[in-house]
């Protein structure tokens, strides 16, 4: 198993196009349409928190193009906090 500092945090978990079942993670009310890496890593970064974008893709959806950040939050959080407060980060 890869030891990693951080969370992998996968863009599917803030997309308003998927339901819960199908991977997203975060209420629809913070869902947005289309999200980036790119907007997860500027949502880490307001937060003060260091991101780097990974290339993977979403283990469920593995034919379709995505990705996941590596985001290390600056205090001891659990990963559900850590997609809710990108997620208020990335809808504004």
């Amino acid at each position: 198993m890869i030891r990693r500092d951080g969370y992998v945090v996968w863009v599917q978990y803030f997309s308003r196009e998927l339901s819960r079942s199908e991977g997203r993670r975060v209420p629809v009310r913070l869902a947005v349409k289309g999200p980036t890496a790119e907007d997860v890593v500027r949502a880490a970064a307001r937060l003060g928190w260091e991101a780097r974008k990974l290339d993977l893709r979403f283990p469920s959806q593995w034919w379709k193009p995505g990705s996941a950040v590596l985001v290390k939050p600056d205090r001891k959080l659990r990963k559900s906090e850590v997609v809710r407060l990108l997620a208020e980060r990335i809808r504004g």
